[in-house]
């Protein structure tokens, strides 16, 4: 029995005695009962070593439970807090200053948002036909934009004579008139729909007409520019699945657009910078009114 084996090891030498007593100290385990009571230096030698790999297996058993312990208590994200924090590095970057970029051409300067794309129309189909105003891609000739985001800004190109006819203006009253102002053409208001009307003919896939807002048209002091803003509401199929991924059940476009004389060559060029409603309160907007603040038309030659 155990108490047997305890007592003949105690009466063995006192070398031994020792040995058991550290033992049972270290491992804190209980009393530990050899197979074999014998006083032999070989007896003591397994004692000792079969103490020492119960010693180590309780440490190692020891360690784990610890390292489980501590993995354990460590504080993991929780899904939501991980969205939470996605969702405000998303918010700090949207509220970044948009990186602008200079456009240069022949015809007009422009800034651009650097990450935009940009296409300058050459071909010969592509540009508008001098006696109609429109080419394949209506009277554009340069379009920049982000389609990640819907957002886009062009350069058109109207023959004045072709606005003025298209309104119902005579051909005899168009060649007398001097048409070097923004109001020898017509009123602000009326040049802005004019052009307003225009674009939406060239477009494609919508039925939808931009409507002016009123309180945005301003003709600059020479009377050479005229800028004005539309909005126009494009057609959803399913509002609710709209409402769910967006938080509204319509959807609008906002445009900026600026028409200029300076060319001082029968045109009016204009260019328009538009967004999604839901863009144009943020940083995106700050960057598409600074590209159009900043559109310039040349004269030819300069």
């Amino acid at each position: 029995s155990s108490s047997s084996c305890i007592g003949s090891t105690a009466r063995s030498t006192t070398t031994m005695t020792t040995p058991l007593l550290l033992l049972r100290m270290a491992d804190g385990a209980g009393e530990y009962a050899p197979a074999s009571a014998s006083s032999s230096s070989s007896s003591t030698d397994d004692i000792i070593a079969s103490h020492s790999h119960s010693r180590r297996t309780i440490l190692g058993r020891a360690t784990s439970a610890a390292s489980a312990a501590a993995l354990a208590s460590l504080s993991l994200p929780s899904p939501a807090a991980a969205a939470d924090v996605t969702a405000v590095a998303q918010q700090q970057q949207q509220q970044q200053p948009v990186e602008m970029k200079l456009y240069t051409d022949p015809l007009f300067t422009l800034r651009i948002p650097s990450r935009y794309y940009t296409l300058r129309r050459t071909a010969k189909g592509d540009l508008p036909n001098a006696q109609t105003g429109t080419g394949r891609r209506g009277s554009s000739i340069f379009t920049a934009g982000d389609m990640s985001k819907a957002e886009v800004i062009a350069v058109e190109r109207f023959p004045i004579r072709v606005l003025l006819e298209e309104a119902g203006v005579a051909p005899d009253a168009i060649r007398e008139a001097e048409l070097n102002r923004i109001e020898k053409i017509g009123t602000p208001q009326t040049v802005a729909e004019l052009l307003a009307l225009r674009r939406d003919r060239d477009k494609s896939g919508s039925s939808n007409r931009s409507v002016v807002q009123k309180d945005t048209v301003k003709v600059s002091d020479d009377g050479k520019t005229l800028s004005f803003a539309l909005r126009v509401q494009i057609d959803v199929q399913k509002p609710e699945l709209l409402m769910e991924q967006m938080g509204v059940s319509e959807l609008y476009r906002d445009t900026l657009g600026k028409a200029t004389l300076e060319g001082d060559d029968g045109y009016i060029m204009a260019v328009f910078g538009s967004a999604l409603e839901t863009d144009f309160g943020g940083v995106d907007g700050v960057a598409l009114r600074d590209s159009v603040d900043s559109f310039r038309a040349l004269k030819a030659g300069s």
